[in-house]
């Protein structure tokens, strides 16, 4: 099969073939329709923070139709189409009973999804509903991510929310707000590239930063937001976050930040905020996307911007790290 690997910080990812994966027990095999590039996948492949090992393969948000069987496999079959967890736990111990995988000491990772097959666990397999497209279904892996972050704050229909930082991540909040029937929503960005990507999937309040920036939110929300989901992942957003706030108000930490960041703790402390923090998601969260999809999947699938095939993938990686992309979620078409 066909593959993408990461070699080395600095160069491009590479195409290679590969033998084709072998399912061992409690595992299938899909024939990858689509897999989502994440924002992780560009940081731990630009040599700042945790790095991936050379030969390393990536991709943690896709798709397929199941196509060989591992021993000891009960409830799915071949031909299911079905969504990939990545990260898939023991089972066992008390981490796992939180329902966050990724928190197990003895996980497994299952994040090889850029390539024109891959291994699944059974208890990392969501079937989609047969109205769902494989296409659909590599954005529940981000929208999972949403998902639990939006259900974690449980907003009211007229809280104020304020999402800073419109790419995936956010945009997956702002379809879970409106999932929920919240009203009262502002996206708060650097520059107006993803204003018309935002209002695809509900985003009608639109902020750039600036010095009027938090003026210009307060008036839109009709005071300061309650609820402030920071998906920037860039150093300086945090403590923005913080600034903006009402006094016990509620951060929700989703950016994936792997540099150094500074804020003031006296500030949080004056203001009486909490702080969360979310990481991935549950099996309830990533059945709610499947279902969410069938009610609502043109929302969903409007934070696509661009899919392109496994051979033009590395130029399409780069273009994103560079910002060049189109700004919302890249997939990638192993068979395209």
């Amino acid at each position: 099969m066909k593959a993408l690997l990461f070699k080395a910080a600095g160069e491009p990812l590479v195409v290679e073939n590969l033998p084709d994966p072998e399912p061992e027990a409690g595992e299938v095999i899909i024939r990858v329709s689509h897999c989502g590039v994440c924002g992780t996948d560009l940081h731990s492949t630009s040599g700042h923070g945790m790095q991936l090992p050379a030969d390393s393969q990536l991709g943690h948000e896709y798709a397929g139709e199941i196509v060989a069987l591992g021993k000891d496999v009960e409830r799915l079959k071949v031909g299911d189409n079905i969504a990939a967890i990545p990260v898939v736990g023991c089972g066992q111990c008390e981490a796992c009973k939180t329902g966050i995988d990724v928190l197990c000491s003895h996980w497994k990772g299952y994040g090889a999804g850029l390539a024109q097959y891959a291994r699944v666990h059974e208890r990392g397999a969501i079937q989609l509903p047969k109205t769902v497209s494989l296409a659909d279904g590599a954005l529940i892996e981000p929208l999972a991510v949403g998902a639990r972050a939006v259900r974690l704050t449980n907003p009211g229909r007229h809280a104020r929310v304020l999402i800073i930082g419109p790419g995936p991540i956010g945009l997956s909040v702002l379809f879970w707000l409106r999932q929920r029937g919240v009203e009262n929503i502002v996206l708060l960005a650097t520059s107006n590239r993803r204003q018309k990507l935002a209002a695809g999937v509900g985003g009608t309040s639109f902020v750039i930063e600036s010095d009027a920036a938090a003026e210009e939110i307060n008036a839109v929300l009709g005071g300061t937001p309650d609820l402030v989901f920071e998906a920037a992942g860039t150093p300086g957003v945090f403590s923005r976050a913080i600034d903006l706030v009402k006094p016990q108000g509620t951060i929700i930490a989703l950016g994936f930040c792997m540099q150094p960041d500074t804020i003031v703790p006296a500030m949080a402390l004056m203001k009486d905020v909490t702080i969360r923090w979310s990481i991935t998601y549950t099996r309830e969260d990533y059945q709610a996307c499947a279902d969410a999809l069938d009610r609502d999947g043109d929302a969903a699938s409007a934070m696509v911007t661009d899919i392109v095939g496994l051979d033009a993938a590395p130029i399409a990686f780069e273009n994103f790290r560079g910002g060049k992309g189109g700004g919302g979620k890249l997939l990638i078409d192993p068979w395209g």
